[in-house]
């Protein structure tokens, strides 16, 4: 279950995570994703000024799509050459 301290809602496209919420759920470090946003690679986010947030709708999609059965799926071989 997750935990939102600043926006609640039924609707997963309308509940937001801070970063560090978002942080300490996946349980990597705040610069990480930091990382995620400037070069890619984590889910989307949405900016209001200068404050970031990131959807639960979003969050859902972004992980079923780095889900992977084994080392040798595309997205594996993908994220390890990259490094």
């Amino acid at each position: 279950m997750v935990t939102v301290l600043q926006f609640q809602s039924e609707d997963p496209a309308h509940t937001l995570l801070t970063p560090l919420e978002l942080a300490e759920q996946l349980n990597v470090p705040l610069s990480r994703l930091s990382t995620w946003r400037r070069n890619g690679g984590g889910p989307k986010f949405v900016k209001f000024g200068r404050d970031v947030h990131y959807k639960l709708s979003d969050i859902e999609i972004w992980m079923d799509d780095s889900t992977c059965a084994s080392t040798g799926d595309r997205l594996a071989r993908r994220t390890r050459r990259s490094r």
